[in-house]
């Protein structure tokens, strides 16, 4: 009965998965969430870059109003998309 139960938990679609291959299903889960992570980090460090694009007092000042513009608008719609 036990073994049984261990043999199901392993099943995955219904295909039976070996030990090889549990493990380089694992090792592909870890490795697409610490990409997943790092382009976390890049969209959050974009995004604080547009707003200081923004920003009047930061960087703001040394941009044109079409520069300005067009890092609203990604904010805008980056905003939108989440």
């Amino acid at each position: 009965m036990m073994a049984e139960q261990m043999r199901r938990s392993l099943l995955v679609g219904d295909l039976d998965m070996d030990d090889k291959e549990r493990n380089t299903l694992r090792d592909h889960i870890v490795w697409l969430g610490s990409q997943l992570e790092y382009q976390r980090q890049i969209n959050k460090a974009n995004t604080e870059f547009l707003k200081r694009l923004v920003h009047p007092e930061d960087l703001g000042f040394s941009v044109s109003n079409e520069v300005r513009q067009i890092a609203y608008s990604l904010l805008i719609n980056n905003q939108i998309e989440k």
